[in-house]
């Protein structure tokens, strides 16, 4: 069994004790942030093969913390707590709860009774590139697991192994069967057990095999249970329906949730009111690639992104707004890193000791990018939907809008009005822009947030009497109402959903 973390804390829920610093957010910014250049104080004396082995951990190991990252660790921490409260091992009526979950072994999902109470769920979507699985990951990863506790009479244990949080990718197929197995060798790997080898548990039929997965689950007590890269295609039709009552039954043996995937993945849990309204408990949160002027784009990502260098001569440019990076990436995180990292490659590759604007437009034009790329990229980055019409899993009508919306109102003006824009650089920037914000960076997102609704609301009602009298004019058939470009992209989404 992997090392855990041991606990005897008598005073606080043995399930809450070891981990109730880790799930303290005020000092999170500081102990989330990590970067392969940390500690190393002087760049130009790597060998050019150091160089290269730090590029190459730079976007799976860099991570900056966002306000983005505040909201997201606030609702999942808070979710966690919340779940382990509600299952105080202490308490002779949860152990109760957790005997009687015990005994439903052997019988069918289906079959079951459903108890009085519910854990959490959180649902987190978002575009391919935007960050959610990254900004999970590096959630969870700061809160320690498993937890080994010792012998506790007041628990009614001898020995316990707690799992404090378990990710689990779907099933490539989307089969309940295939779903329960990577739940398994999740758990295997988590705390060195073979439940993904018993012969007892691979003759089970899936249903039945489903109520013992929640059984292990409840009896290790998981703090949240992740599952990642629900798609439209692996999450449709009767695959799905499995699957939301699987995750229906897990929530009602108490068991908190996280799902994660792309918003027309999700989608699929909307068809019934008690699927919404349990999977969206936690809250709901969406990833959606940076706009130019987004305050977590130019105060946090982009600025980080540009520090992790590697050349031993400074960068011939300056990009203290983002928007270079930003015209390279169309604001997906995992794009912009891309460009960074292929750029200084491609500098080391000539021997040139400086990054260029040259690096980047030759790294953008090359095989590092397909030509699909180059269009998710630029559709973005143009706020064109036309070059995002062939991608299924792209919202293109919602980004239509949303455009639409903005056209008239540059996020600029938008910033300036909410107060929240950074002042303009000096000759004593700060050395963190985005943790120099205000203390409270979520109240810094509502009130961009709630500036941009009324500027949108008042130039939403001031285009809507201009357009009235256009419209009356008009043939119902007039294609100036509308224009070509609505009728194809919903022409489009109209075949999407027939196929």
């Amino acid at each position: 069994m992997p090392d855990g973390h041991n606990t005897d804390h008598k005073q606080m829920n043995p399930l809450i004790g070891s981990i109730a610093s880790a799930l303290n957010t005020d000092d999170i910014e500081s102990r989330i942030r990590r970067s392969p250049l940390d500690g190393i104080d002087d760049v130009s004396a790597l060998s050019t093969e150091n160089r290269r082995d730090l590029l190459d951990k730079m976007q799976e190991y860099l991570f900056e913390p966002t306000t983005m990252t505040l909201h997201l660790c606030t609702r999942l921490f808070r979710m966690i707590k919340r779940g382990y409260m509600s299952r105080d091992p202490r308490l002779l009526a949860v152990r109760k709860q957790s005997l009687g979950i015990s005994n439903y072994g052997g019988s069918q999902i289906s079959d079951l009774p459903w108890l009085d109470s519910y854990a959490k769920c959180m649902r987190v979507d978002g575009e391919t590139g935007t960050g959610k699985t990254h900004e999970v990951r590096n959630a969870l990863r700061i809160i320690p697991n498993p937890i080994i506790h010792q012998e506790s009479r007041e628990c009614g244990w001898a020995h316990f192994v707690q799992i404090t949080w378990l990710y689990v990718s779907m099933s490539h197929d989307g089969s309940l069967g295939g779903l329960l197995l990577n739940v398994l060798t999740s758990i295997d790997q988590t705390i060195g057990t073979k439940y993904s080898y018993q012969p007892s548990l691979s003759r089970m039929s899936n249903e039945k095999l489903a109520v013992h997965v929640g059984i292990i689950l409840r009896n290790h007590a998981v703090g949240v249970l992740v599952f990642d890269e629900i798609q439209e295609r692996n999450f449709t039709g009767a695959h799905g329906e499995l699957a939301a009552l699987f995750f229906l039954r897990l929530l009602n043996f108490g068991i908190p949730l996280l799902l994660m995937g792309n918003p027309r993945g999700l989608a699929a849990l909307d068809q019934f009111s008690q699927d919404v309204r349990r999977t969206g408990s936690a809250g709901s949160i969406n990833f959606e690639p940076h706009d130019i002027g987004d305050f977590d784009w130019t105060n946090c990502i982009a600025p980080r992104l540009w520090k992790y260098y590697v050349l031993p001569d400074a960068m011939t440019f300056s990009d203290p707004e983002g928007s270079i990076l930003f015209r390279y990436s169309g604001g997906i995180r995992d794009y912009a890193s891309r460009i960074i990292i292929a750029a200084q490659h491609l500098a080391l590759d000539l021997g040139d000791t400086a990054l260029t604007e040259e690096h980047l437009e030759m790294v953008y034009r090359g095989s590092d990018y397909l030509d699909k790329d180059r269009d998710m990229i630029e559709g973005f980055a143009q706020r064109d939907p036309m070059r995002l019409m062939h991608f299924k899993d792209v919202r293109v009508q919602h980004f239509r809008r949303k455009w639409e919306e903005m056209r008239h109102a540059p996020v600029d003006a938008y910033l300036h009005e909410s107060g929240a824009r950074s002042p303009a650089p000096s000759s004593q920037e700060p050395s963190d822009p985005c943790m120099s914000a205000p203390s409270k960076p979520v109240r810094t997102r509502h009130k961009v947030e709630m500036a941009t609704a009324k500027g949108i609301a008042t130039r939403r009602n001031n285009e809507i009497t201009k357009r009235t009298g256009v419209r009356d004019s008009c043939d119902k058939g007039d294609m100036r109402n509308g224009g070509l470009q609505d009728f194809l992209i919903a022409g489009l989404d109209e075949l999407r959903e027939d196929e």
